[in-house]
């Protein structure tokens, strides 16, 4: 077995090798300046650890806190068992991170990776096998461990002043750090892809990531609001219940601690019981992964999973309906990719990910705009088009939340059908038509959901029908044109070769789009707002201010249809110059 697993490995090697070698000048200056900023900030985290640990374990650090404790008892006086407390806190959300990341990895490196079919079948140990791609998996976590928390653990014994044996022994602690969490998530991996199929449950796995990122993204939000709460001397207690010695991240950060203080008793016995369970979690896998693994892949590539009833033409036209009896205006052809659009999207569990970020935005700034105080008073004494700036406040967040609706939707329009697009391309239809249904379904999220986030936000905030419906219009406008241009865009620079939906977009839509939205935007309620502000200094009475008003509304209309006809103009000669 370990002569099988010399020779996939060296195999793997010499394949990583020679793609690095033989890439493009591009994609070696790449990994050089990548690697470069990775040890700025590997250096960067261990030198401000260091002087952090150093300063708060100085003689004048602890006289300070005493001197404080004395004025207040909820203090405490001496600081050392909570910085000895550091390294298992360290590590308990390592191994948290570890544990949901790494089944993601390790089901794509286990079970979905193109060389399974030539690796179960060759002449070597189905367990020599399991090890290669167990390790694979993990070579994301380990660069992020020796990049990020490595530092962190040397800046801490550094700080410290802690001798070599402290050192060693975090390095030992970080090889050693993914096998437990791994381990778990590979066991429950195998029992799970006996049940699902792996693709769906890669799908499950990236909808949980998107919501943990979510709450973290939250937690960022609210930070106001949560800092006097975990700001409290009972937070300090908490630390300290993180080194629980039932925890393994506790066993290895009393270990650590050891290790520098040169207490070799209690470096023997917790260094010894984190790293014995995690190599005992690691044999269980091996053990098990002799049949449970093959099983598991073979039952993958025979059935992939349970099928479905289909659904009968009535119930999959009933599912779209409503929203097809509003695009009776588009033609059959444009109406059927729609439709065909809509039916796929919620295959891919990926596609409901990307929807998680844009709700929760729109959940957060309407809490915020709500539990903002206004000031009246104050707005009456502005000109006009202040006032009508801060109007477009409410259409902005609007059009940001439909705009990341609308790219989770619709992706990059053509992109969207990844290999198959061949089918499109060889049906009777035009590429206006292609764009055009493309366009409706991307457009889609302006009228519908930005409308009703306008309509709710000005029931709360009683704001005039005049002010709503100007808002609205800006809304439509604004998406039309950059829903226009997107497809455009994504129709000239198509990705097909996608594994995933984030994929979709190319380096040059994404520059592209970047300079372009800022832009047209900053034209579009320029104008708008300029015609207010010459409303407002002509002394002409209301028929000149509605008349400079109406200039503006029109010369941003002018610009919307301009950008439109570029787009079709350019999306129209992408997609015939796209070769089956």
């Amino acid at each position: 077995m370990l002569n099988a697993i010399w020779v996939l490995t060296r195999t793997r090697l010499i394949i990583t090798r020679n793609e690095i070698w033989r890439g493009s000048l591009r994609r070696k200056i790449g990994w050089i300046v990548l690697l470069c900023l990775l040890v700025l900030g590997s250096f960067g985290i261990y030198s401000f650890v260091s002087v952090v640990v150093w300063a708060l374990s100085s003689p004048e650090f602890q006289t300070a806190l005493q001197e404080m404790a004395r004025e207040n008892p909820d203090l405490p006086s001496d600081f050392r068992p909570y910085l000895h407390a550091l390294p298992g806190l360290v590590l308990l959300g390592t191994l948290l991170m570890l544990l949901l990341s790494s089944f993601s990895s390790l089901l794509s490196s286990l079970y979905l990776s193109g060389d399974m079919d030539m690796l179960l079948v060759a002449p070597v140990p189905m367990r020599a096998v399991f090890s290669v791609k167990f390790f694979g998996g993990l070579i994301t976590q380990y660069l992020i461990l020796f990049a990020l928390i490595g530092p962190v653990l040397l800046g801490y014994g550094q700080g410290l002043g802690y001798g070599p044996l402290y050192f060693v022994c975090a390095g030992i602690i970080l090889l050693c750090m993914p096998l437990l969490p791994a381990g778990l998530g590979t066991l429950l991996l195998m029992a799970v892809v006996r049940v699902l199929p792996a693709r769906r449950a890669r799908e499950i796995v990236s909808v949980l990531g998107g919501l943990v990122g979510i709450g973290f993204y939250l937690t960022s939000q609210f930070s106001t609001e949560l800092a006097p709460v975990v700001a409290s001397p009972q937070s300090l207690q908490a630390l300290l219940a993180t080194n629980m010695p039932i925890l393994p991240s506790a066993w290895a950060g009393r270990a650590l601690v050891a290790a520098g203080q040169g207490d070799l008793l209690s470096l023997s016995f917790f260094g010894g019981i984190f790293v014995i369970t995690s190599l005992i979690t690691f044999s269980a896998c091996m053990l098990v992964a002799e049949q449970l693994y093959y099983d598991g892949w073979s039952n993958m590539a025979t059935q992939g999973g349970r099928t479905r009833p289909r659904r009968s033409r009535r119930d999959a036209a009933l599912s779209v309906a409503p929203l097809m009896r509003l695009a009776h205006i588009l033609p059959a052809q444009s109406r059927a990719i729609l439709a065909k659009d809509l039916r796929l999207f919620g295959r891919d569990l990926r596609n409901l990910q990307q929807l998680i970020f844009p709700l929760a935005l729109a959940a957060i700034w309407t809490f915020r705009i709500l539990t903002t105080p206004t000031e009246p008073e104050l707005d009456q004494a502005m000109p006009g088009f202040v006032l009508q700036l801060g109007h477009f406040v409410s259409a902005g967040i609007a059009f940001f939340i439909c705009l990341s609706l609308s790219t989770s939707l619709a992706g990059t329009g053509i992109s969207r059908e990844g290999r198959g697009f061949w089918i499109i391309k060889a049906a009777p239809i035009s590429p206006f038509q292609i764009l055009l249904g493309k366009f409706a379904l991307a457009y889609l999220p302006y009228p519908l959901v930005g409308s009703a986030f306008l309509l709710i936000l000005s029931l709360l905030r009683h704001t005039a029908p005049l002010i709503v419906i100007e808002q609205w219009l800006l809304l439509l406008v604004c998406g039309f044109g950059c829903t226009a241009f997107s497809m455009g865009l994504g129709a000239a620079f198509p990705k097909l070769n996608w594994e995933n939906p984030q994929q979709q977009s190319t380096w040059q839509s994404g520059c592209i789009s970047t300079l372009f939205y800022p832009a047209y935007l900053t034209l579009v309620v320029g104008f708008v707002v300029a015609g207010t502000a010459v409303g407002d200094l002509l002394a002409g009475g209301m028929y000149a201010m509605l008349g400079m008003r109406l200039l503006g509304w029109v010369i941003a209309l002018l610009i919307t249809l301009g950008v439109v006809w570029i787009g079709v103009m350019m999306g129209q000669r992408g997609v015939e110059r796209i070769e089956i």
